[in-house]
């Protein structure tokens, strides 16, 4: 249950990686270490309108004169330069510019943070991420920690992908969205006792949930009964797994009272109830499951085939009505 974002990141992210990039107040020259001449070069900069050649004149100074007392002016300079490219959202430019000053110092805070806006903005998931454990690494935040495993999820790296999620997690243990995508995950890969481990959490921290301001009481309730849904599911097929049929079935029904459309509760409810010799309730489970029409449709399509035709003499005639009976109670 995560915030609606603006340009992949959150107006709230955006705060959060600017908040180390303040610029202070203008520091005032004084007469220290360096010439007339050089001083003179410090204004040409400051008057230079492109932000591409003013880039180009402060690195040349501080790499020709790494010592002279201009230096924190200078870099000063660079940092309203990126500011001003911020404001007109010339992202782009900054990342151009990012490149040139990082190539400089590598460790600058205040431009790692910019670049990591502008590959977010730019929707470059590959660089944001490389950029963000930068940023991450200044000023962990649990809100740049999610972006980061939105990210390796959008390229596809699942391995970088739970890293931060579980890195949400050590600094904000009660976020229900990542919890529920992580049982969801775990569910999914066969990996039942981890599952279970989320779905258990998820539980616990959902009566104290807090719901985001700009998503509508409605909104939120759907939200929240799906995450339970979720939750009770994951742990209604570990039940059934370890041949708990009666326990499975106790929360399989929980997960459906929340929301009525986890086919995964209703194929481990079929399952269950199979196991039980209760063919009628399993093969309506099972059609509801197959209707739903995800993960476990074929799955549940095939057995209901098989419940109905082991008592039909091996024909399908009149399973019709069951498959009616299930979309009704879907409806």
């Amino acid at each position: 249950m995560t915030s609606p974002t603006v340009s992949y990141i959150s107006k709230t992210l955006l705060s959060i990686l600017f908040a180390v990039c303040l610029i202070c107040a203008p520091l005032q020259l004084c007469a220290q270490n360096y010439t007339e001449e050089e001083y003179k070069t410090f204004q040409d900069i400051q008057a230079e309108n492109s932000a591409v050649k003013k880039t180009d004149m402060i690195l040349k100074f501080l790499k020709e004169k790494p010592k002279n007392d201009l230096r924190p002016y200078l870099i000063q300079e660079f940092q309203k330069t990126l500011a001003t490219l911020s404001n007109e959202k010339q992202w782009s430019e900054i990342i151009s510019l990012g490149h040139k000053f990082l190539a400089f110092d590598p460790s600058d805070d205040f431009t790692i943070n910019y670049m990591t806006a502008a590959y977010a903005q730019t929707k470059n998931y590959k660089e944001f991420a490389a950029f963000g454990e930068k940023a991450y690494a200044i000023k962990p935040n649990p809100d740049l920690a999610l972006e980061i495993s939105k990210a390796y999820q959008k390229i596809g790296n699942n391995a970088k992908y739970l890293q931060w999620r579980e890195k949400v997690l050590s600094s904000d243990p009660n976020n229900v969205g990542v919890l529920v995508d992580m049982a969801k995950r775990h569910l999914a890969s066969g990996n039942l006792s981890q599952a279970v481990k989320y779905a258990k959490m998820c539980l616990d921290a959902l009566p104290n949930a807090k719901k985001p301001e700009e998503m509508s009481d409605l909104k939120w309730k759907e939200s929240v009964d799906q995450s339970y849904a979720v939750a009770y599911a994951v742990i209604g097929a570990n039940s059934y797994q370890n041949g708990s049929y009666a326990a499975a079935i106790k929360n399989l029904d929980q997960a459906v009272k929340h929301y009525k459309r986890i086919d995964t509760a209703y194929y481990f409810l079929g399952m269950s109830y199979w196991r039980q010799n209760n063919t009628n309730a399993a093969m309506l489970n099972f059609a509801k499951a197959y209707l739903i029409g995800e993960s476990t449709a074929a799955s549940a399509k095939k057995n209901l085939d098989e419940i109905w035709k082991a008592s039909h003499r091996g024909s399908l005639t009149g399973l019709d009505r069951v498959i009616a009976r299930a979309r009704q109670d879907l409806d």
